[in-house]
């Protein structure tokens, strides 16, 4: 499945190495777990039962570069639409969240970001719950860019920018 040293997705922790799979007891249960280092919080570290396929579907294999950029394309020719109603809005983003599936991340934060410039213009802020959810996808997308691409997490952003802008002319 996923080798020692390999690094992989996990779910709300980001990019993680899989630092060994070890026996572990747990109450009066002994269980396999992958234990997982994240990169950009390294002072955590994930224990993952190996036996648990709703956990394992959480780790994900990191994405090439080249994926990456189809990946921008894609989610660049699709759109989300704007939920009005502010708690629909929050159960759908938090599901985008829970699923991790990247398309759907980076239309959620391309909505926010666009809700937030509308806002910024007028002179307003985006509500608390939305700045949250823009965090938290913020932290998932910039993990994997930042990790593949060999960039800073702060670069991320510029770097989408710029590719997106580069690959319509």
């Amino acid at each position: 499945m996923f080798a020692i040293g390999e690094a992989v997705l996990y779910g709300s922790q980001g990019i993680c190495t899989v630092e060994g799979i070890e026996e572990m007891k747990v109450g009066r249960t002994k269980a396999r777990y992958f234990v997982l280092r994240p990169v950009y919080r390294n002072s955590s570290t994930v224990f993952v039962p190996a036996d648990n396929e709703q956990l394992l579907q959480k780790m994900r294999p990191v994405l090439s570069k080249e994926a990456l950029h189809a990946l921008l394309r894609e989610a660049a020719q699709t759109e989300l639409q704007w939920i009005d109603d502010i708690a629909q809005r929050k159960v759908a983003f938090q599901a985008i969240l829970a699923e991790g599936e990247r398309t759907q991340l980076l239309q959620m934060l391309q909505l926010l970001y666009l809700h937030r410039e509308a806002l910024h213009q007028r002179g307003k802020h985006l509500r608390t719950a939305d700045d949250q959810l823009l965090r938290d996808g913020e932290k998932l997308i910039h993990d994997e860019f930042a990790y593949v691409l060999q960039i800073p997490q702060q670069q991320v952003n510029e770097y989408i920018r710029t590719y997106l802008q580069q690959s319509m002319e």
